[in-house]
């Protein structure tokens, strides 16, 4: 009894006690995380060894689903088109944010940066399928942007800039573009300007501290919205769906088709082939930053050592 006794002392001990509450706090959090998420990560899975056959879903444990997915030409095009778009709005988002956020964090009048941080970041008060639409009528053959080339002579009948690849990744650079700016600006402003003050001291050029101080500096904010923007590009449904018309198929349209046609077991293994893929993107973009950083801390230390 004074051993059960010792021990519950020891567990509402100060340093155990806030240990507790942590976890309490904690506690709802992951519960909704467990029930919603994880539980339906395991159902979805559970489906992925059903059976489609004739329209209808017979449940077993069969790798039917995950043999014809990983087998047939169709599905690793659809890859191939859904990581490519995604590849495509990442490299843009970078490089139109970057000098976004550089200018931003380097403006020294409140009003300015509020106003352009308030221009960056209104696309996102707006639902993405209003801006789909709105996408939708400024790309479309008669739309705003054809009608702006043919008055300057670029082209006599315009472009066909909705229903395919290109349409949508515009639309998608221009939804998830405040993404990729707000790591960036928020690594940005807490950089130590004496830094740069230093290489300039020193006889840097601009283009030389940029490479050498700011941009090496910046590595962290360019993963983590290269991470974001990426996995978001990888799960956009509702752009791909309304600007590629049909036409451009990704696999979250893919993965919504079937659902409606009830091929859950296919709908399943798109569904976990894309969340794995997600995964090791962001850790392959983790550890490429890790590593960038790791040189650069190397490089300092044997300048300074």
């Amino acid at each position: 009894m004074n051993r059960i006794a010792d021990r519950i002392v020891n567990l509402y001990s100060s340093k155990n006690r806030r240990w507790i509450t942590q976890l309490l706090l904690l506690l709802p959090a992951l519960v909704l995380m467990g029930i919603v998420y994880l539980g339906g990560l395991l159902i979805f899975g559970r489906y992925s060894f059903d059976i489609y056959e004739n329209g209808k879903l017979v449940r077993g444990w069969e790798w039917d689903a995950y043999r014809a997915f990983l087998s047939d030409p169709y599905y690793w095009k659809l890859i191939g088109t859904t990581f490519r778009v995604a590849f495509k709005v990442t490299l843009w988002s970078l490089l139109l944010a970057y000098p976004l956020a550089y200018c931003i964090a380097g403006l020294k009048k409140t009003g300015m940066k509020q106003l352009l941080l308030l221009l960056t970041f209104l696309p996102l008060l707006v639902s993405a399928v209003v801006r789909s639409y709105g996408w939708q009528l400024l790309l479309s053959k008669q739309g705003f942007m054809n009608w702006l080339f043919i008055r300057l002579g670029i082209t006599d009948e315009g472009f066909s800039m909705i229903y395919n690849e290109t349409g949508v990744v515009v639309a998608l650079v221009h939804i998830f573009l405040p993404f990729m700016v707000f790591p960036i600006l928020n690594v940005l402003s807490q950089s130590d300007a004496s830094l740069k003050a230093a290489a300039q001291d020193l006889g840097a050029g601009s283009w030389r501290t940029f490479l050498t101080i700011t941009l090496p500096l910046s590595a962290r904010g360019i993963a983590s919205g290269v991470q974001i923007v990426f996995t978001l590009c990888l799960t956009a449904f509702t752009t791909p769906q309304l600007i590629g018309g049909g036409r451009v198929m990704t696999l979250p349209v893919f993965i919504y088709q079937r659902t409606l046609d009830t091929n859950w077991p296919m709908a399943a293994v798109a569904s976990m082939f894309l969340l794995i893929s997600s995964i090791i993107v962001s850790l392959l973009v983790n550890k490429g930053a890790e590593m960038l950083m790791f040189r650069r801390s190397r490089k300092g230390g044997q300048a300074y050592g």
